[in-house]
């Protein structure tokens, strides 16, 4: 592997130990982040100017259906309830070759926003070959992911039973989890009242396997509670309706929840945010489904900013007297700030995912997944603080520089390896397959 020296760079961490730097120089070799500070001499690095970006650690998409890219804008109003019966129902049109042009396509997206690491939710292997397509192009992109082989499938499906799907799924993991490599499997388990939830909650345990499961509805996380299925290893999606007695059993078993903002605040209640957090639980972010929204992991934190302060203030006026445009601010009012939200997506969606040893973090030895965000031609903000200015003062053009395991993937904006005309070719083909060449009006 090259050796990379980023040079004069404004540096976000996200390492307590370390801090920010106002100006700094990083060195990658192997690729791994060797040292980090001032005037690093390293000889025939191929150097990056970065004098003008903000260095941060990649961005770790937590959640993300990337099969549906092919279908980009199919409901582009999740209000009107089609998302259902009438998208869910085309994964009975996929053939294998589909997942794989998805997640070509949707893979290089999400790295052209930022994010270094993809955790991709599958619920679309309908049957063997369905994962080794997605695995193949998720490999093929280089970037850094989690796929996480979901039993939450479209049916009747292509295996011959549970027990050839459960095996299959174990051949998957074993075949492809490498937590030396870019590619760790985790499974995604059906909804509560499935009748394998239990089953596969416990598949997945039994190779100490992270999971996650879809929580739409009050009283999920109790009768998970009631039965000890409950804990770390076993992430919550969306999580509206989670009552505040149940996110007090998840803080109580370090049970994480992911939001999805632009899905999870369209005509739901959004306020589970802070009520999680208020209780001590974990919450990472993700754009969650591509027929609806693109892979912007940064635009959905920039989205969860401006909804958590209307909510706040709507808040504190139904709790006091707030007689002003705006309540007093006060420790934990608002909620988020962008360091805040900048840090969940890096060194705490580390945690929850199991890499924070690898990733997350701008810290010597750890693997060299790493953002630069050109601060734009009009001007660096005067607010000192790097993380106000990435959220709130850039845009995606400015998305300049991403590096994954030490390698660069993307250069002064521009996706190294990706083909925009086979892109184009990709989806054309799995367009035609799956609608037949006819895309009904919502």
């Amino acid at each position: 592997m090259p050796r990379t020296l980023i040079r004069n760079a404004q540096i976000v961490t996200m390492d307590d130990a370390i801090g920010d730097i106002a100006r700094g120089d990083i060195l990658v070799e192997d690729g791994t982040i060797r040292r980090i500070g001032s005037t690093i001499e390293a000889g025939d690095a191929d150097v990056i100017d970065a004098s003008n970006m903000v260095a941060l650690p990649g961005m770790i998409e937590a959640h993300n259906c990337v099969w549906q890219t092919v279908l980009r804008g199919y409901v582009p109003n999740l209000w009107a309830g089609t998302y259902f019966p009438n998208l869910l129902p085309l994964r009975t049109k996929f053939a294998a070759e589909d997942n794989y042009n998805a997640t070509y396509v949707g893979a290089y997206e999400t790295m052209s926003y930022g994010a270094t690491t993809l955790v991709d939710y599958c619920h679309n292997v309908r049957g063997p070959g369905f994962a080794e397509a997605s695995l193949a192009a998720l490999r093929e992109t280089g970037i850094r992911h989690v796929f996480t082989h979901s039993f939450m499938n479209a049916a009747p499906d292509l295996f011959a039973g549970d027990d050839h799907r459960y095996r299959y799924a174990e051949d998957i993991y074993r075949a492809f989890h490498d937590p030396d490599s870019l590619t760790t499997i985790n499974f995604g388990i059906e909804s509560f009242g499935a009748k394998d939830c239990e089953r596969q909650i416990a598949f997945a345990r039994r190779f100490n396997a992270p999971s996650c499961i879809h929580v739409n509805d009050a009283n999920d996380i109790a009768q998970l509670a009631k039965r000890n299925l409950l804990g770390s290893d076993l992430l919550a999606i969306h999580g509206n309706l989670i009552t505040n007695d149940e996110l007090a059993m998840m803080a109580e078993a370090d049970m994480p929840l992911c939001f999805t903002p632009s899905a999870d605040v369209q005509g739901t209640p959004a306020d589970v945010v802070r009520r999680a957090r208020d209780r001590g639980v974990r919450v990472v972010f993700g754009s969650d489904v591509p027929c609806h929204v693109a892979a912007d992991t940064l635009g959905q934190l920039r989205a969860m900013f401006y909804v958590q302060g209307y909510l706040d203030g709507a808040m504190e006026r139904s709790f006091s007297s707030v007689t002003t445009r705006r309540p007093t601010v006060r420790p934990g009012m608002p909620l988020l700030t962008p360091r805040d939200l900048l840090r969940s997506a890096t060194i705490e969606a580390a945690k929850v995912f199991g890499l924070d040893d690898r990733i997350g973090s701008l810290t010597p030895g750890k693997r060299a997944d790493i953002l630069l965000v050109n601060k734009g031609p009009f001007g660096d903000s005067i607010d000192p603080d790097a993380c106000a200015h990435v959220l709130l003062q850039t845009s995606p053009r400015d998305i300049d520089t991403v590096i994954v395991d030490g390698q660069v993937r993307m250069a002064a904006g521009v996706l190294k390896g990706f083909d925009a005309e086979r892109a184009k070719a990709l989806m054309a083909e799995s367009r035609a397959r799956i609608l037949g060449g006819v895309i009904p009006v919502e």
